[in-house]
């Protein structure tokens, strides 16, 4: 067995029949190259590590390196220092074309590799932390509708079971969340940056809208209810085999998308009863007039599905007069608030209103 000569990385990048084999360029010594490591195989890494940085920066072989070419590779390899490194500056040597400084040159390329490769991994590390603290997955384990607010301000009511995983900040040019189970949503318009909801096989793309998804594993279809808007419905891997059956197809107000799970099948069929947040129902529910705050109240439960706790004995009776046909829930809220003098918030998913009353009737003109 010839002896070994290699012992350290810049052995490799010094030796020109490796740079030229390396490189894919086939010489007299290609054979040796090719059986090197069974004959040396303690050298493995070492060799492994010489070949991606010779074929990273695509090296020439050292008797091909000029002087313009070694001061090219010391000011690169100042300049990824610079950027954020804490290696040491390295000035360049204009000292003429000799190996010492060819060996040096390769040599900074050698560490600089080994610095970006610890940076990138720390950078993947960060990164991999931030995504973990910048979403957030939220399941309803209790026994009543939950609602949530998203970064957006959108609003989504969870039912008993739900869950929906969603980013703190949609950063993006779409807003993306993924939800199990059944849920309300009420998204704010945003036409520069559409909403999409993923559940099970389907996809579910909105600008702004209310809609209502159940996606229960255990039942044998999934149902999209629109109640206001324009939501597109897909399902994944359906492919379109009649008039009945499409992979994607558009939804308005009162109008239902139902993915049948078992037979892969998409239908649209229009509600037999208008949803009671859409504008056809909206504008007899949500039309008030000497109201009592109790029934306003029972008013927005019913729509949305969702409880909303206050001390009746002290709000019950103050009466609202207004139209908030046209509002998303957190106005509704902040407007009814305002008729009995209180505040609502939310705490653990549940809408809780505090106030003192109110002395007299009050008429809202939003």
């Amino acid at each position: 067995m010839p002896e070994n000569k290699y012992h350290k990385i810049e052995d490799f990048l010094m030796d020109n029949s490796f740079v030229e084999w390396a490189l894919g360029n086939s010489g007299e010594e290609e054979e040796y190259w090719k059986n090197f490591l069974l004959q040396h195989p303690n050298c493995e890494d070492i060799f492994k590590q010489a070949c991606a940085i010779i074929q990273s920066f695509h090296i020439k072989s050292v008797n091909d390196l000029s002087e313009k070419d070694i001061d090219l590779i010391v000011a690169h390899v100042n300049n990824r220092i610079a950027g954020g490194g804490t290696t040491p500056y390295v000035q360049p040597i204009k000292s003429g074309r000799n190996n010492l400084l060819r060996f040096a040159a390769i040599l900074i390329i050698a560490l600089a590799i080994g610095l970006m490769a610890v940076n990138v991994s720390k950078k993947r590390q960060a990164d991999n932390q931030v995504n973990l603290q910048t979403s957030s997955h939220v399941i309803n384990k209790s026994g009543v509708p939950m609602l949530v607010k998203l970064p957006d301000n959108s609003s989504v009511i969870l039912q008993p079971g739900a869950q929906i995983n969603y980013p703190n900040i949609f950063s993006n040019n779409k807003r993306e969340v993924n939800l199990k189970g059944d849920a309300l949503f009420e998204v704010s318009k945003n036409p520069a940056k559409p909403f999409y909801v993923y559940s099970g096989e389907l996809t579910i793309r909105v600008v702004g809208t209310c809609f209502k998804v159940k996606a229960n594993d255990s039942d044998g279809q999934y149902s999209v209810l629109v109640s206001t808007g324009r939501v597109e419905v897909s399902a994944h891997n359906l492919k379109s085999t009649g008039s009945k059956n499409k992979p994607s197809i558009v939804l308005t107000a009162n109008q239902q998308a139902v993915l049948y799970r078992k037979g892969l099948k998409l239908e649209k069929m229009v509600l037999k009863k208008p949803m009671l947040l859409s504008k056809e129902s909206a504008n007899i529910h949500f039309n008030f007039s000497a109201t009592p705050f109790s029934k306003v109240v029972t008013t927005m439960e019913e729509a949305y599905g969702v409880h909303i706790t206050y001390d009746e004995k002290v709000m019950g009776n103050c009466q609202l007069t207004a139209s908030l046909t046209d509002q998303s829930l957190d106005e509704r809220l902040k407007l009814i608030c305002k008729a009995v003098e209180a505040e609502y918030k939310i705490i653990d998913g549940q809408i809780i209103i505090t106030g003192h009353g109110c002395d007299n009737q009050l008429i809202l003109n939003n």
